[in-house]
């Protein structure tokens, strides 16, 4: 497995911005919750015509839809189709890839609190150029964005599979954002570096 890859680009959403998903029709944009939008938001600000793969990843995904679906078959004996479809941890990002006709691999990944770093593992050693997006909603809004390339970009990260203290999604926007030089993680830590 290679052990560096570089950052091409980012976005994030965070302190409780609002999700821009004007380019969607209004008559879907209302069925969308609050993580959907989320992560099609950054995904499509990413989006570029040189990715070949789609990572996504989220901790809590549709939690509430989900709730609302079990109180929904606790009450009624049964669920509506339309909210089951729409509560799986792929549908932001299998909804993405169906509106912009794509027709690239994604992956869907939840991984506890390791979510994040576990997506941008994935994205890591798939060695293409990869758009990883990682939303939540579960403590307010949380999105990241990166275009993760093998070759080139803004900043070089090695890898090192040492686990660490995990530094959560703060952690990640401030390495990002050349506060830290370093993201640590239950995964190992993520290093940027002089190419």
């Amino acid at each position: 497995m290679k052990n560096s890859f570089y950052i091409k680009n980012f976005c994030c959403i965070k302190d409780g911005n609002e999700p821009d998903v004007s380019f969607v029709p209004s008559l879907v944009r209302r069925k969308l919750s609050l993580p959907d939008k989320t992560v099609l938001a950054l995904t499509d600000k990413m989006f570029n015509e040189n990715i070949e793969e789609i990572v996504f990843s989220s901790e809590y995904g549709e939690f509430k839809r989900l709730d609302t679906i079990i109180s929904q078959y606790q009450t009624a004996g049964e669920v509506s189709p339309a909210q089951f479809s729409a509560s799986v941890h792929n549908y932001p990002v299998s909804f993405f890839t169906l509106y912009r006709k794509l027709n690239i691999p994604y992956h869907a990944i939840s991984s506890g609190e390791n979510s994040l770093s576990a997506g941008l593992i994935k994205s890591m050693i798939s060695e293409k150029e990869a758009l990883f997006t990682y939303a939540d909603v579960k403590n307010g809004i949380e999105g990241v964005s990166c275009v993760i390339s093998p070759e080139s970009g803004l900043f070089k990260v090695e890898y090192t599979g040492i686990p660490s203290q995990n530094a959560g999604f703060n952690g990640f926007i401030e390495f990002l954002e050349e506060k830290r030089d370093c993201y640590s993680s239950a995964f190992g830590i993520f290093k940027r570096v002089l190419d």
